[in-house]
């Protein structure tokens, strides 16, 4: 509440708040922002923070010009697969706090999440190579020999050495590989950004 009160008295507006009274994402604030229609920044702990001066000159713009602004909105969908509940917890946990447009489905049983790929093909996959329900492997081939994989970018999770991965037929030549121990997150949140703009930018899959 104090919060809410300091940034009124400021003149300013979270992407929240603007998203909330003009009923549109908060992707949509974000993009607005971005070109220049409203005027914002963001704090050091990456938030943005609008002026409520450039909302009121943007809603006044719209209703004399009746001129609807294109706006993209993109979603990522991410399909994460892993038996061990707490790293997909993680995987969640993490994921929505980087506040990007991104749907993440999370599966710890691999047949299920193999089903739900090839009838909705994700724009990127993170699997786990070792898993009980199924080989991550087994599942990478299923998706290459569907034609599947090469529309997505995957995400490969795994403590393995490069020669076992070798030894067991390799991976894909466009995954990404991170140790199971040290998941790189901000790396990670990059990529993701990455696929995002490249959505964006393009309706065709990567």
């Amino acid at each position: 509440m104090r919060h809410k009160i300091a940034l009124t008295a400021l003149n300013l507006m979270t992407t929240h708040d603007v998203a909330k009274q003009l009923g549109v994402t908060i992707r949509s604030v974000q993009l607005w922002v971005e070109q220049g229609l409203l005027d914002g920044w963001k704090t050091p702990g990456g938030h943005r923070r609008i002026t409520t001066e450039s909302f009121d000159r943007f809603v006044s713009n719209q209703e004399i010009n009746y001129t609807p602004v294109q706006i993209i909105d993109v979603q990522l969908r991410v399909v994460a697969i892993e038996d061990n509940e707490a790293i997909l917890k993680l995987y969640n946990h993490t994921i929505q706090s980087w506040q990007l447009p991104i749907k993440l489905d999370c599966f710890n049983n691999g047949f299920e999440a193999l089903i739900n790929i090839t009838q909705d093909i994700p724009d990127a996959l993170i699997i786990d190579l070792n898993m009980l329900s199924m080989d991550g492997f087994a599942m990478l081939d299923a998706l290459n020999k569907s034609n599947i994989l090469n529309q997505l970018a995957v995400i490969v999770i795994s403590n393995l050495s490069d020669e076992e991965i070798l030894n067991r037929g390799g991976l894909p030549t466009r995954a990404r590989m991170y140790s199971k121990d040290n998941i790189p997150f901000a790396e990670m949140k990059e990529f993701m950004r990455g696929l995002l703009d490249n959505k964006k930018n393009s309706p065709a899959k990567y």
